[in-house]
């Protein structure tokens, strides 16, 4: 007698189902050939036995290829059920508890959020988890737990921007405290950084706030002609009053410790940006109402709107909250200076590391190229002193030109005279006029002089320009070769 048996686990279990043939124990499926070909004697000794409960590596692998292949096929409910299968077979078995805390995580919903059992899972993974495959297994639970409380915040954050609500708020924080007493405390003992995670999850909150602000709660608040209502102005203060409290939510998932990481800093400092100008909304918000004027017309005016002590309450969150994002922005600018200061450090440490590498190589260049170096500015040293005496010689003898004396005198001359001339009376025209000519003939003469002394000093002058252009001829080639070795000997490499 014949009866068919599955060729990988050896079982007899084997029903027919939809034109396939499947083993009702390890779940392999058989096409009608593929079936004749396991038709095997009852009592015939080829047949495979069942598997013991030491060698189940058989059965163990073709789980996990239908595990995989569910998750694929973004079947986690059956995905979930074939490694339990391994786990039953296998406790340690790490791999299949990394894919049953996916498949468990991505079941989730809002109302029925799973990642406890995620992070369950993933804990008995690194548990079980090879030494040297840990960080790496750690790096990738980070990236699923991350990308599934995304995809919840995601959905719970379109819902709060509906119309937000107490409710909405309070389950927001039971997310973030979720997401930092269980997932953050996870990956902390995993060893994983957790700021990306933080941030890119806060990102989530403020984004979807900023970014549907005006498309909902303002456009809700002023309604089609722009005119609200006494209950329009009361839901648009209680509901953005709840987006301020979501915000500070994502300030909690940026979390306020240093950081290494500029783009954390102005996300913090965003979070604040956006509560002061929602703040500032509510603050200068009001209701209208109208009355009816003698034409028949509506005239507007404001109905209700907030208390002097609530202004002056919301004014003084704006200053704290300003002053925080500042606070953010300048830690921001000081690590970047920071980071570009380190980074040009190492360039630099780098640079002269293959320089000296290079030179080491080349040292016999090196030191002919310094010898040459150094007689140069031998023969400098002298032409540079010979200029210095030049200039110290010529500018002493420009400020010896011969004439000031004569200027003195001259000066001394012409103020007595005009003194003279302005003590004579109205009457003494003829003594004033003598007087004059002959402070004339002194202003011409001081002239004189001025002008011999600088004809005598321009000179000088320019007997120094050609004094000091020939020796510079002199030094200008032996500076340039100085200049050449020094960049040659500089040069990156």
């Amino acid at each position: 007698m014949k009866q068919l048996t599955c060729e990988l686990c050896g079982s007899t279990n084997i029903v027919k189902q939809d034109g396939m043939f499947i083993c009702q124990e390890c779940g392999t499926k058989y096409s009608l050939e593929e079936a004749k070909k396991l038709l095997v004697e009852i009592d015939a000794p080829a047949a495979a036995p069942a598997p013991s409960k030491t060698d189940n590596s058989g059965l163990i692998s073709n789980y996990y290829s239908m595990a995989r292949n569910a998750m694929d096929a973004s079947n986690n409910a059956e995905a979930e059920n074939y490694c339990n299968k391994i786990l039953e077979l296998d406790p340690t078995e790490y791999e299949a508890w990394f894919i049953k805390g996916k498949a468990v995580g991505w079941q989730s919903t809002l109302a029925n959020q799973r990642i406890s059992e995620t992070i369950n899972a993933f804990t008995n993974a690194l548990e079980h988890c090879p030494e040297e495959k840990k960080a790496e297994l750690g790096e990738s639970c980070k990236e699923e737990i991350q990308n599934l409380h995304k995809a919840l915040l995601s959905v719970r954050m379109k819902n709060f921007m509906n119309h937000p609500n107490d409710n909405d708020v309070n389950e927001l924080g039971n997310d973030v405290r979720n997401i930092l007493s269980n997932a953050i405390t996870f990956l902390l003992k995993a060893k994983v950084n957790v700021e990306t995670v933080g941030k890119d999850l806060g990102k989530i909150i403020l984004n979807t706030i900023v970014n549907n602000f005006n498309k909902t709660l303002w456009k809700d608040y002023q309604g089609d002609d722009g005119k609200p209502g006494d209950y329009e102005f009361k839901r648009f203060m209680q509901e953005t009053d709840r987006c301020v409290k979501a915000m500070d939510y994502a300030s909690i998932l940026f979390g306020t410790s240093d950081t290494d990481d500029p783009d954390l800093y102005e996300w913090r400092a965003l979070a604040f940006d956006a509560k002061v100008k929602l703040n500032t909304l509510v603050r200068d918000a009001c209701s209208l109402d109208y009355r009816i004027n003698d034409w028949g017309s509506k005239t507007y005016y404001k109905n209700l709107q907030l208390n002097e002590e609530s202004v002056r309450f919301r004014n003084k969150n704006n200053e704290e909250w300003e002053a925080k994002a500042k606070e953010w922005r300048k830690k921001k600018t000081d690590l970047e200076a920071s980071i570009k200061a380190e980074k040009e450090r190492k360039e630099r440490e780098e640079a002269q590391k293959a320089l000296d590498a290079y030179w080491a190589e080349h040292a016999e260049e090196k030191v002919q190229l310094e010898a040459e170096r150094e007689e140069l500015n031998g023969k400098l040293g002298p032409l540079y002193a010979a200029l210095e005496d030049k200039v110290k010689a010529i500018k002493a003898e420009i400020e010896s030109v011969p004439g000031l004396e004569e200027i003195k005198e001259l000066d001394g001359k012409i103020n007595a005279w005009v003194a003279e001339k302005a003590s004579l009376g109205v009457f003494k025209g003829k003594e004033k006029k003598a007087l004059q000519e002959q402070i004339d003939q002194a202003l011409l003469a001081k002239k004189g002089v001025e002008e011999r002394m600088a004809a005598a000093k321009k000179a000088l002058e320019d007997r120094l320009a050609r004094e000091k252009a020939e020796i510079q001829q002199k030094i200008n080639p032996l500076q340039s070769r100085i200049n050449e070795i020094h960049l040659e000997l500089t040069k990156a490499r």
